[in-house]
């Protein structure tokens, strides 16, 4: 048997999966964003790091994912960093760093590449912010 299935109940399939994918062990699917910090507890500029409830309501203190702008990489000390490997880091702001490998392994598996453009899309609908790169 052949079933057809629309573009865009398709990208609508693939969307709301990955609502669920990233969803906290309690069913609630919000995102909540905080300010990324260094070493010594000072907030780093042009960073954020992203959590579902499961980081306050239990022991699973992991990011989700982290999102860097140029702001980010302006501010890292050029011993650490050509000038090129700046610009280069820069073209590609702002971008997003999916941390849970199974979770990008199983989009993968079931999506090939297809759940990239999708999961730009939803992490814009989540947080309210822009996405060029995706590093998964």
């Amino acid at each position: 048997m052949k079933y057809l299935i629309t573009e865009s109940k398709l990208e609508q399939v693939i969307y709301d999966y990955i609502d669920k994918l990233f969803a906290a062990e309690n069913g609630k699917t919000e995102i909540h964003k905080l300010n990324s910090i260094d070493e010594d507890g000072k907030e780093i500029d042009g960073a954020y790091d992203f959590v579902n409830d499961d980081y306050y309501d239990g022991d699973n203190q992991d990011y989700l994912f982290s999102w860097t702008d140029n702001d980010y990489y302006e501010s890292l000390t050029p011993n650490y960093i050509t000038q090129h490997e700046l610009e280069t880091l820069i073209s590609k702001t702002p971008n997003v760093e999916i941390h849970d490998k199974n979770k990008v392994s199983t989009l993968n598996l079931i999506f090939n590449e297809m759940w990239k453009p999708i999961f730009n899309k939803w992490f814009q609908d989540k947080v309210n912010l822009p996405i060029k790169t995706l590093y998964a």
